[in-house]
């Protein structure tokens, strides 16, 4: 089937995706733009697509360098192809490239069933830019880390800016969102899974930290941190000391700093 025209209903609701949280989570679905992160879904397993809107010009384009076949084997009913015109309406960039989808939302329940007592996990406690987030989540799926979790009503996990900084790597991490920091501490405790604070000062050396066993490490809010109260729920906290006069780095930085200091373990039994 092909649209072009830009007030088809399914390009509007496309368009309300981008741009309405409330809407994102009444429908249960998220927007996603990009060749190649539309593609990447579209190879995952566990990823409902709902629908996939592409330009025929954009598959010419494409092909041989990107496995643009994978459109062509979805069925009818989930495969719209689009006028450069109708492209152009949808995008959220600016310079298109011709491939968008509506999916499923898949974040988790946090529960006892779902956790490793041996597992990795890094919580994000009130974060706010999308980018950060985006980053973070490319970052977990990149060191194999058991699952983030996001608390403190962080920023939309489905925001469009997080889904392009994350670069389609949201299917190859679990991802829970559960706003009761307590609640999240208390049940992670319960399953012997230690909660390691990431403060600026007055923590262990991030060098003199064990992270052997089950642990998770906190990021709190880009501007302020972690608040006291925050910080008094976990077991420890943990400072990356640095030179000179600098006294912080940016959020995401910090948490792939812990990322890959909570993972070396794995990484070096790997490599036995």
């Amino acid at each position: 089937m092909l649209i072009s025209a830009k007030d088809n209903p399914k390009i509007k609701q496309y368009k309300k995706l981008c741009t309405s949280r409330k809407y994102r989570a009444e429908l249960g679905l998220f927007a996603v733009e990009g060749m190649r992160s539309v593609l990447d879904l579209l190879g995952s397993d566990g990823v409902e697509i709902d629908s996939v809107f592409v330009e025929e010009k954009a598959l010419e384009r494409f092909r041989g360098r990107l496995e643009v076949e994978r459109f062509e084997k979805l069925p009818s009913g989930k495969l719209y192809y689009i006028t450069e015109t109708v492209a152009e309406k949808m995008t959220e960039v600016g310079q298109t490239q011709g491939a968008f989808a509506v999916v499923r939302k898949f974040d988790r329940k946090l529960c006892v069933s779902e956790l490793d007592p041996e597992g990795k996990y890094l919580i994000l406690n009130d974060m706010q830019d999308p980018g950060n987030l985006g980053t973070m989540l490319r970052t977990a799926a990149a060191v194999g880390v058991s699952g983030v979790i996001l608390t403190n009503n962080s920023v939309d996990l489905y925001n469009p800016k997080v889904i392009r900084s994350a670069m389609a790597s949201m299917p190859y991490v679990k991802v829970y969102i559960e706003n009761d920091f307590a609640g999240v501490t208390e049940l992670l405790r319960s399953v012997g899974i230690r909660t390691y604070a990431a403060v600026v000062r007055n923590g262990r050396d991030i060098r003199e930290a064990d992270f052997s066993g089950g642990c998770a490490v906190v990021i709190g809010n880009e501007g302020r941190g972690l608040t006291e109260e925050d910080t008094a729920l976990c077991d420890e906290g943990v400072t990356i000391v640095m030179n000179g006069r600098m006294d912080s780095l940016n959020a995401a930085i910090a948490g792939t700093i812990f990322l890959w200091e909570i993972t070396k373990q794995i990484r070096e039994k790997n490599q036995k």
